[in-house]
């Protein structure tokens, strides 16, 4: 999808599963992913270790350096990720390519590199020499690859989850992509009680031109909701995301004014609310955040309670 691919290289993934830190948007703008097989890369190579491998994987994508394979034979193998080693499943398919290693030999292969025991290595190494040297490689240049797969081979990723991890951005990207007000409202519906991601969610609608609305004691649902609002959609801000307020008096407000219809004022409000957990301390929190500003001054409505 032409708009996702877009939203991703312009970094715009502050909410988007796996690609929200600053580190992983910077590098998703220079390397202006332009296929899946590139976010699952960027989501396997983003931890200590094979982060040192990201320029390399950018400059080869962009063009910039030349995609280099240790062997011409492991071009099938790495095309997809530039040349650079980046799952555990491509170090299996190096050996059982040039090492002649069965699957099972193989994984045995990637666990022993993976704990990075000395003398382990060191059989590996020589297993893998021996199998190369007999599919027709010379021995230097066998333990020339086998120097290259090895620091490679302690960080590999496991691609099945590193795939798994990018479908679900990926989609999280299509959505927003596609449907900005309706992926940001759902959003923010996840993490109401999230301070810091509310915050995080409110800055990104303004990004992206989309009105947040504030809470309203008339207007607001529980959670955050879409709203026609003087002929475009805008984000009404949930009561429930409201700070000292609680479930159980958003579920009362809400439940009570559908049935009886809109609170004219504050003293209305009270006397249709009663007592259903809604004391002076949520009151007090609904007025400063101007749930009731249609009432009245918050100052005034403050004094009067």
């Amino acid at each position: 999808d032409e708009k996702t691919f877009a939203l991703l290289s312009q970094g715009e993934t502050r909410d988007i599963f796996q690609l929200e830190s600053k580190g992983m948007r910077r590098y998703l703008q220079e390397l202006k992913p332009s296929a899946f097989a590139d976010i699952s890369a960027m989501v396997a190579l983003y931890r200590p270790g094979p982060m040192e491998q990201i320029d390399t994987f950018i400059r080869a994508k962009q063009g910039i350096a030349p995609v280099r394979y240790p062997h011409h034979d492991l071009e099938r193998i790495l095309q997809e990720t530039y040349g650079v080693i980046v799952y555990q499943e491509q170090v299996m398919f190096i050996a059982r390519i040039l090492a002649g290693y069965s699957m099972g030999q193989a994984d045995i292969f990637r666990k022993a590199m993976g704990k990075k025991i000395a003398e382990v290595m060191k059989e590996q190494e020589e297993t893998f020499v021996a199998g190369a040297v007999e599919n027709g490689l010379g021995e230097r240049l066998a333990r020339e690859i086998f120097g290259l797969i090895e620091p490679f081979a302690g960080y590999a990723f496991n691609k099945a989850h590193s795939v798994s991890y990018a479908l679900v951005a990926y989609r999280g990207a299509y959505l927003k992509a596609n449907y900005p007000i309706e992926y940001v409202t759902a959003y923010l519906n996840t993490y109401y009680d999230n301070t810091d991601k509310v915050c995080l969610s409110v800055d990104e609608c303004r990004k992206m031109g989309v009105r947040v609305l504030p809470p309203d004691v008339n207007r607001s649902l529980s959670g955050f909701s879409i709203e026609d609002h003087d002929g475009t959609s805008a984000v009404r801000f949930g009561l429930a995301a409201v700070k000292n307020v609680g479930q159980g008096p958003v579920d009362a407000i809400v439940s009570i004014r559908q049935e009886t219809g809109e609170f004219s004022s504050m003293e209305d409000f009270c006397r249709k609310v009663g007592t259903r957990g809604v004391n002076k301390k949520v009151l007090d929190s609904l007025i400063r955040v101007g749930a009731f500003d249609a009432m009245g001054t918050r100052a005034a409505l403050l004094a009067s309670l």
